[in-house]
């Protein structure tokens, strides 16, 4: 089929052209986003959306609070710079804010006022109101049994669906499909893309968190689970800042303090309460994020924490001393200690199994069991692995590194099912949490691709 039943014309019985036409042209965000946990809750806030009765476009109305009518004003083009106290990161735009003037013309310029305002105005990353075709759990290949779900299926094909023109090397890569955005990270800073419409390549990023500290750059980004937050840290900085991404101005909610520290990794607890860092000295940190408090600090790699990865209730990391260690976050006990022959260079905790996969610098991928219990190797690249990670249900993982190839390896196989190429080695990797796009970061630029099961 060329299109979707769901992009068809809906015309109910005694409604005119003109009146699906209007109907049609509601813009398709809420302004007062809801961040979803999972695509099951997701399913549910559209069930929920489609049974009640908000007039001529009953699923994707958007109401701004306050004004009792509803608004298609399809929000700000660009943000007002703001910045607290120890910030060093600034948001950068070229293009004045609809509500910054407005804030101009209420003669406040605060950031108490721009506070306020974000719960009444436009958030900066609104979620898409996706097309429930986009979370149908049915699979159309004939030769798949009804029951089979493409969510739990191999991908059968990866294409690069954009090119994000970074300008330098991307360090670390985020992805998220509830607002459809990615993030870019490099020295110089964040660079935040919109991945709404088709672009084959963008060379003008939505926004950009720039780094204004002199002498100082970034090494490493996260984006928090319910895509509210980003974390950022590096070198000669405060802290690892954690940037609101829901206000309608981007600013530093907090710092997490770890002064004269190089930051190189970055993890947070499934719940999004506790954050750990990875330092270039080997230190571990962990922070609760409710107060900012420093929690514990895991002594550890002789030549520095490269990865990190949560595991129920055990943090493990990997250095490039050639050691996992297994820390257990209710004890205060020595780790378990396992050696490798390569550097560890990255980690990624299996979503549903109990395993950690490790990837070293000679090439080498190996499935950790996290009950006790020999490891085992599922794959070997031609060069040195630089990220991995897992398919958010644990089907597989994607691998990247100096072989300048995207990989993706079954988890039940142990094997190769796709590979694609790129133009240099790859540094970084994400796989979104809808289980449908993968973005890698390369020399100068960023890769998203699109799965198809």
């Amino acid at each position: 089929m060329a299109t979707r039943s769901s992009d068809w014309p809906q015309q109910a019985p005694g409604e005119d052209k003109d009146t699906v036409q209007q109907r049609d042209t509601w813009p398709s965000w809420d302004p007062e986003p809801r961040f979803w946990q999972d695509v099951l809750m997701e399913q549910l806030w559209q069930m929920f959306a489609l049974t009640q009765d908000w007039g001529e476009h009953p699923r994707c109305m958007k109401q701004v609070p306050g004004l009792g009518q509803e608004s298609k004003d399809p929000g700000p083009r660009h943000l007002r710079v703001e910045v607290l106290p120890k910030a060093t990161l600034v948001f950068s735009s070229a293009v004045p804010s609809p509500s910054s003037s407005e804030g101009a013309r209420k003669g406040s310029s605060g950031l108490g006022t721009v506070q306020e305002l974000a719960g009444k105005a436009h958030q900066f990353l609104k979620p898409i109101c996706w097309d429930p075709e986009d979370f149908e759990d049915t699979w159309n290949r004939p030769d798949t049994l009804p029951w089979q779900s493409k969510k739990l299926a191999i991908p059968r094909r990866v294409e690069k669906m954009r090119r994000l023109d970074h300008g330098e090397p991307v360090l670390a890569t985020a992805v998220s499909s509830f607002t459809r955005h990615a993030f870019t990270c490099g020295r110089g800073g964040v660079k935040v893309w919109s991945l709404v419409g088709q672009v084959a390549e963008a060379k003008f990023p939505e926004s950009h968190l720039r780094v204004q500290t002199q002498g100082a750059y970034l090494r490493t980004c996260l984006l928090l689970s319910n895509s509210t937050t980003l974390l950022t840290g590096g070198h000669n900085l405060a802290g690892v800042s954690l940037w609101d991404l829901t206000a309608p101005s981007l600013h530093v909610r907090m710092e997490l303090p770890c002064a004269g520290l190089t930051c190189q990794a970055l993890a947070a607890s499934p719940e999004d309460s506790l954050a750990f860092a990875g330092f270039t000295n080997g230190t571990v940190r962990i922070w609760d994020l409710r107060d900012q408090s420093v929690v514990r600090d895991l002594p550890g790699h002789l030549n520095g924490a490269r990865s990190i990865a949560i595991k129920g209730q055990a943090i493990w990391t990997g250095g490039l001393d050639a050691y996992l260690r297994c820390w257990d976050l209710r004890t205060a006990g020595e780790p378990q200690e396992y050696q490798f022959e390569s550097q560890i260079m990255s980690l990624s905790p299996s979503p549903r199994e109990e395993w950690v996969l490790v990837g070293t610098a000679d090439g080498q991928q190996w499935l950790q069991p996290t009950l006790g219990g020999q490891k085992h190797m599922v794959g070997c690249k031609d060069g040195t692995i630089l990220g991995l990670k897992f398919s958010p249900l644990g089907q597989w993982w994607v691998t990247v590194g100096t072989d300048n190839l995207v990989s993706i390896y079954s988890r039940t196989a142990g094997t190769t099912v796709v590979q694609v190429p790129e133009s240099s080695s790859v540094m970084c990797c994400d796989v979104s949490a809808s289980n449908r796009l993968i973005i890698t970061g390369s020399r100068d630029h960023a890769s998203v691709y699109q799965i198809t099961y």
